[in-house]
């Protein structure tokens, strides 16, 4: 057990005992009034006092004493400060710097309330000898920011801030400019990403917040597992920020802002901050309401679907943990009592049998999918292995669902819908169509139209299959690798553009059509016909923003249909058409480059997050076995 969290043990019961009483150490006759009102401690009284709550709650006197001393002269400081600011506007801030030891730098600054955040990094960093640009500070659980006054942010006197420094060492100072550096590049280069793949301006605000406040987290949660909290607490509170711009029917469809609360507060933990900042006691609500609307109370719901032994339980494991840790805190003892033995009863439950998980790792199972499956079964191995089956054989159907999803929703330029409000495809009535004879993207195009309605989209197929045809023509989203790799069989750029066009990607097809309809480098007519049909409608797109008359409409449908039953001609143009020209090379060179360099960006951006759906469900539970272990040992629990 830490010397700090014993110290703090006897504050919070020492504390309690002078508000019951009603005493007052800053006060005669624990304090002593003499000329020009100068205060100094009165040692008996002092001494007395140590004596008796020393007996009382099992503390050594010498211990006792020293602690009231603290408290006394906290209380008179406080005291001190509160009339400066009173008289001069010039507040006391409190600083905690965490260390990478695992104690906390503490240290006490005066400043004017209308500086700016930026203006307490500058003096924080003279303290600490480092860059102040280095340093990000977090006060009730927001990160202060540093062109804002604090006035404007809330913070005033005896405010409690924390800074997320490393230690002084050369080394750590380093790591310090790193973490900094790659917070601020981390949320750049989410923004760069989510930009370029909305390209249609699909997402709203509402959701582009969402979307950045789950990246971010994604890349907490990664600093949390490399057990760089510092990174991982600032990730996460921006997270929050993002979060926060979100409505609240938006975040209910989501369990992940409980997660990210529930991770927040982890890591004031770890950071030995929960008590320093009073939002711990909220975000775990927030968090505990959240798990009651996904899994139900007491994960009832989880336990009805999935079995008693679900592995969402080890979420519940963790809120009940920081539960009990703020109840000490709080000096709530005797909840804290009894929600330690709960978290000490589900951690027996979760506990893994060491052989039964040696035993499914011989069998050449990773050590998560293990440790997940041995809790979900109550470590039956073989029990274990048939969960091990059927998860993969679930995710494996989950991708090929969600690839065709994505594939039709390319081909049929869903992507480019209007509005933020186009409903989900439902691949189940694209199926049933294709049961009836339908091609499969007339079918999603015949959804999309009726708006999943089934009757509809039949009603469409059926009155105004042409005009369909046209428009899959139009919105079909050429894949530029698969052009890539016609040019390489010697096809022309706008020849393959139109074949993958009238082909929805298929490469096999295009290819296959190319070969058909194109031979010694010309063009069949109905080929021809498509290249100029489609050129006017660039043209004309250009001109009106894609409105496509329905005379054009017809004239695509029928260069499609020609197109698929022409011979080659020798009387048109060569692949190799004037069309092609060096300013369209200049552009698809250029796309090509940029998506080179968004490949390579989000290669690096992703490569240290967890994609499996189930990874914040595999903890070890070592941590918590040990933290429940030092405070029963607080508590008088052993």
């Amino acid at each position: 057990m830490s010397s700090e969290l014993q110290h703090e043990n006897h504050l919070i019961q020492l504390r309690a005992k002078l508000n019951e009483r009603k005493i007052k150490l800053w006060e005669v006759p624990y304090m002593q009034v003499e000329g020009d009102e100068q205060r100094h401690s009165n040692g008996d009284e002092m001494l007395r006092l140590a004596e008796q709550f020393g007996a009382e709650l099992g503390i050594a006197t010498e211990l006792c004493l020293q602690t009231l001393t603290a408290l006394q002269r906290n209380a008179l400081d406080k005291l001190q400060s509160k009339d400066e600011f009173q008289r001069t506007g010039l507040a006391t801030v409190r600083v905690r710097a965490p260390t990478q030891t695992g104690s906390n730098r503490e240290f006490e600054l005066k400043v004017q309330v209308t500086e700016t955040g930026g203006q307490l990094c500058e003096l924080i960093g003279q303290r600490l000898s480092l860059d102040a640009r280095k340093i990000k500070l977090v006060c009730s659980g927001k990160i202060i920011n540093g062109v804002r006054t604090l006035q404007e942010q809330k913070v005033s006197n005896g405010a409690t801030v924390m800074a997320l420094v490393m230690a002084c060492s050369e080394e750590e100072a380093k790591r310090e400019c790193s973490t900094y550096d790659r917070v601020h590049k981390i949320r750049s280069d989410a923004e760069m990403l989510i930009n370029e793949n909305d390209s249609s301006n699909f997402l709203s605000n509402e959701k582009q917040a969402l979307l950045m406040g789950l990246t971010l987290y994604e890349k907490g949660k990664a600093a949390m597992k490399a057990d760089s909290c510092e990174e991982a607490l600032l990730l996460l509170l921006e997270a929050d920020h993002d979060f926060r711009h979100c409505n609240s029917q938006l975040l209910n469809v989501v369990d992940n802002y409980a997660l990210l609360n529930l991770d927040i507060v982890w890591c004031y933990l770890r950071l030995k901050n929960l008590n320093q900042l009073p939002d711990a006691e909220e975000r775990l609500k927030v968090c505990e309401l959240k798990f009651q609307q996904s899994y139900g109370k007491n994960m009832a719901r989880v336990a009805a679907i999935r079995g008693e032994q679900s592995n969402e339980k080890i979420l519940l494991v963790r809120l009940h943990l920081l539960k009990a840790v703020l109840y000490f805190h709080q000096n709530k003892r005797d909840d804290a009592r009894t929600m330690f033995r709960v978290v000490e009863t589900e951690l027996l439950k979760l506990r893994i049998d060491d052989d039964c998980l040696s035993r499914l790792m011989e069998c050449g199972y990773g050590m998560k999918e293990c440790r997940i499956a041995l809790r979900a079964c109550s470590n039956d191995v073989e029990a274990a292995i048939e969960f091990i089956h059927s998860q993969r054989e679930t995710r494996r159907v989950n991708e090929r669902r969600s690839e065709r999803e994505r594939q039709l929703y390319r081909t049929i330029g869903h992507d480019a819908a209007e509005g933020a409000d186009t409903p989900r495809l439902k691949l189940e009535l694209v199926d049933q169509l294709m049961e009836m004879g339908y091609p499969e993207e007339l079918a999603a195009l015949a959804l999309k139209r009726s708006a999943n309605d089934i009757n509809g989209a039949l009603n469409e197929l059926e009155r105004n299959g042409e005009a369909l045809q046209a428009e899959l023509l139009r919105t079909v989203l050429v894949d530029e690798e698969l052009q890539a790799k016609l040019e390489a069989l010697g096809f022309g750029g706008q020849v393959a553009q139109v074949a993958l066009k009238l082909m929805a990607n298929d490469y096999d097809r295009a290819t296959n059509y190319l070969l058909t309809n194109v031979q010694n480098g010309r063009c069949s007519e109905g080929l021809q016909r498509a290249i100029d049909v489609l050129e006017r409608q660039g043209s004309s797109s250009s001109s009106r923003k894609g409105s496509v008359s329905e005379g054009t409409d017809q004239q695509l449908a029928a260069a499609a249909a020609a197109a698929s039953d022409q011979q080659p001609s020798t009387s048109k143009r060569t692949t190799s058409t004037s069309s092609d020209t060096s300013a369209d090379e200049a552009k698809r060179q250029e796309r090509k480059r940029k998506k080179e360099m968004l490949d390579l960006l989000f290669k690096s951006f992703s490569q240290d997050i967890r994609t499996t759906a189930d990874a914040h469900l595999d903890l070890p539970l070592d941590e918590e076995m040990s933290l429940l272990e030092q405070y029963k040992k607080l508590l008088g629990m052993e």
